[in-house]
């Protein structure tokens, strides 16, 4: 075993050879990492405290500049649980637009209620890094109850977190089972919802301890009005407010968003239409078993999400998708990635498009970001 150890790492490392993509690759990391930590620094030290993180504050007996820096692990944990799930998709490159994307919001479209950035202490940003793990954890079938307990705990610090249960339900029940697993699919959906039910269940024990009974009551009170008959927000009207969550004008935002979004089809297009070795079962299950369960989980998260959203009747749109928003929607630029990549290899014209479209997805993530960093230090 030694041996062929041995034999392997000649071979890697006499055939792997750092080449100027790699040099640009690791030079791209290391300025969006240096960004990151610029703007959650900045944030950190000069950003008002919201009412939202006073009340997220108050619960813990923390400084709010301690509170804040306790966050910076857990966007360390989303960035690199977006780049493992964006380079499994389309490649490195595909990871680390996946990353970027992560800056593409404008936190403070809601003026009610504004995010200021990711050191901000809120529930919403450690849901968001363990909700990604999950999704990234999830691609590997023997790690699958790791992630269980992390979105399980994801719940406990944002109730919204919740809904993305179902979706991993649904990802593993669609996906094919290990093999030489003993388990069926129906034993492995129970187990994961059964796992995730230990953490979520300590996490509202510690509510209840921290709160006492009233205080946890008018606490699940806040989340349950979602569920009472109230006033729903019109579809154009929350069209309007998803496309105030972003950077550019509306429709330089809708523009953008139409060629993501088509783009991003046809990387999922291209899951479905290669097969993979050893398949088995109906034809149907078969093609949907090419979609990894990450994504499946990432993509019903964001359409369980939307749906709640939805109903709620808010105007707030940010705050209260900040877990979704932030593990979820990135891995879209990743897909996008992939079938741009696809694009290349039809014929000339899709090869120019697909060359535009890559050139002014950095382009236009760039100016995201810069506009980001600009933000980050005006209060």
């Amino acid at each position: 075993m030694l041996t062929r150890r041995r034999v392997a790492d000649v071979f890697v490392t006499s055939e792997r050879h750092t080449t100027r993509l790699d040099v640009l690759f690791v030079v791209a990391v290391t300025l969006l990492l240096a960004v990151h930590l610029t703007i959650f620094v900045a944030v950190a030290v000069l950003a008002p405290v919201t009412a939202t993180e006073a009340r997220n504050v108050a619960l813990l007996p923390l400084p709010v500049e301690v509170a804040r820096a306790l966050v910076l692990p857990f966007h360390a944990l989303l960035l690199g649980s977006l780049f493992v799930i964006g380079r499994k998709a389309a490649g490195r490159w595909a990871g680390f637009g996946a990353m970027l994307a992560v800056l593409a919001l404008d936190l403070r479209s809601d003026p009610l209620d504004p995010v200021y950035g990711p050191p901000t202490a809120e529930g919403g940003w450690i849901a968001a890094s363990l909700l990604s793990a999950g999704f990234a954890i999830l691609l590997f079938p023997r790690r699958r109850l790791l992630a269980a307990v992390l979105v399980g705990f994801a719940s406990g610090f944002f109730a919204v977190a919740a809904l993305a249960l179902p979706a991993f339900l649904i990802a593993i029940a669609l996906t094919p089972p290990e093999p030489g697993a003993r388990h069926s699919r129906r034993k492995a959906v129970a187990a994961f919802a059964g796992v995730w039910a230990v953490p979520a269940a300590l996490m509202q024990l510690l509510w209840v301890a921290r709160l006492g009974p009233a205080g946890w009551v008018e606490r699940a009170s806040v989340f349950a009005a979602e569920f009472r008959p109230h006033p729903l927000v019109s579809w154009l009207e929350q069209d309007r407010l998803l496309f105030a969550s972003w950077h550019f004008p509306a429709l330089v935002t809708f523009s953008l968003a139409m060629f993501l979004f088509i783009t991003a089809i046809i990387g999922v297009v291209r899951y479905f239409v290669i097969p993979q070795p050893d398949e088995q079962g109906p034809v149907v299950l078969r093609v949907l078993q090419r979609f990894p369960a990450g994504l499946w989980a990432a993509g019903f998260t964001m359409i369980f999400s939307s749906l709640w959203w939805g109903f709620s009747g808010g105007r707030v749109f940010v705050l209260p998708n900040l877990p979704i928003l932030a593990a979820a929607t990135p891995l879209i630029t990743a897909l996008a990635y992939r079938g741009a990549k696809w694009l290349l290899t039809v014929n000339a014209f899709w090869r120019l498009a697909a060359i535009v479209y890559l050139v002014g997805l950095i382009l236009a993530r760039t100016t995201q970001l810069l506009i980001t960093l600009v933000h980050a230090f005006q209060y």
